[in-house]
């Protein structure tokens, strides 16, 4: 069974906890929470990156789903999406884009072959911190950029599964928990300072970090709930 909102695959059998993620992921649509959070993030990869989206270079989404954020990128002179899910890529919101199926640890591109990567809410399904980020720095050209989003995990309000303190509970039901809302394959060991540290060491420069507040709730207890970042390649 497919998440009518995000085509994540959940249970057959559907549980409280999946019945208590579809009902608040449908509060926040029909407060179009998740329209204007795609408005602020493509305003925000713009920001980011834009003097890096020269006509002649190649960007890619990254992880890019159904294409939500992608068609607000229209305008970049080549532009493709990524994902390992076909099932997002035969949804694609925006037809004439370019698609490929594949995995983020393992791009079907040559080394140096782009100028901008963009990955929005991706680098927390990844086991392999170290590897995507080498894998990333392959693929791009010298001085390329990452322009990276991800969530705090952290937050008393576990952005994905909307669970609270779910980094508090014990292993095994923070499992029961991500599987029953389609999400068993984020891992919960990622934070702000892991990502730092595992792109510094597959050779990147973190440029800028900036703080995301999606909610009041968040400047109320003093933590964002993700952040966007901009990764530099060096030179060698």
């Amino acid at each position: 069974m497919r998440d009518a909102t995000f085509g994540r695959e959940l249970p057959s059998r559907r549980s409280a906890i999946t019945g208590f993620y579809l009902g608040v992921v449908k509060v926040l649509h029909s407060f179009r929470f998740y329209d204007a959070r795609n408005d602020r993030y493509a305003s925000l990869i713009w920001d980011f990156a834009g003097p890096s989206f020269r006509e002649g270079g190649f960007v890619v989404d990254l992880g890019c789903g159904p294409g939500g954020i992608t068609v607000l990128l229209r305008g970049i002179h080549h532009l493709v999406g990524i994902d390992s899910d076909r099932y997002y890529l035969n949804r694609f919101v925006e037809p004439t884009v370019p698609r490929i199926q594949a995995r983020a640890e393992c791009l079907p591109l040559k080394s140096g072959s782009l100028s901008v990567v963009v990955a929005v809410s991706l680098v927390e399904h990844v086991a392999d911190h170290v590897a995507f980020f080498r894998e990333l720095a392959r693929v791009l050209e010298p001085n390329g950029s990452v322009v990276l989003q991800f969530p705090e995990l952290r937050f008393p309000i576990e952005p994905h599964t909307k669970w609270p303190f779910l980094h508090l509970l014990n292993p095994s039901l923070q499992a029961r928990i991500l599987a029953a809302t389609g999400y068993g394959d984020v891992n919960m060991n990622t934070s702000v300072e892991r990502v730092v540290r595992s792109a510094e060491e597959a050779g990147f420069r973190v440029d800028r970090v900036a703080p995301l507040w999606q909610f009041r709730l968040a400047r109320l207890v003093g933590m964002p709930m993700g952040y966007f970042a901009l990764l530099k390649k060096g030179t060698h």
